[in-house]
């Protein structure tokens, strides 16, 4: 496995975890607290507020850790640099990127349905945090598709 999959794979499982940890903390552990709240916009406003900054400084802490980890790991051995991008690299990033980005636009679009026939707001946060988590996912799996396709 080449350290471009390495990294997507790495990134893809940082993801779900730290998503689903999240999820669990506010629901299950904090759940007597939060869930009166749901309904609330300002609920959703701090939820999406602190996932956004969960994710950012969990996953500069775990790639910092991935790269002393596989700088360690791979010492004596000659193997391709973290930071090493070429074109190829670069081309399949633009292309899961910009199916990532359509599907991110498809939840905005649908998660304006809810409140366009009159349902709470907070049925269209719901929708635009599930759209931005799949495009997410989505994005890292069609990078592992299209370096196995080997484009």
């Amino acid at each position: 496995m080449t350290i471009q999959v390495q990294k997507v794979v790495f990134n893809f499982v940082t993801t779900i975890l730290i998503m689903g940890g999240y999820l669990f903390y506010v629901f299950e552990i904090q759940g007597d607290i939060n869930l009166p709240k749901v309904l609330g916009t300002k609920f959703w406003g701090v939820f999406i507020l602190e996932l956004t900054m969960l994710m950012v400084l969990a996953k500069i802490i775990l790639f910092i850790l991935f790269a002393i980890f596989k700088k360690v790991n791979n010492r004596n051995k000659d193997e391709e640099d973290l930071g090493f991008i070429d074109e190829r690299d670069k081309l399949i990033e633009m292309k899961s990127d910009r199916y990532s980005h359509w599907i991110a636009m498809f939840g905005f679009m649908v998660s304006m349905i809810p409140v366009s026939m009159g349902y709470s707001v907070h049925y269209m946060f719901i929708t635009i945090l599930s759209f931005g988590f799949v495009s997410s996912v989505m994005s890292d799996v069609w990078k592992i598709y299209f370096y196995n396709k080997g484009l």
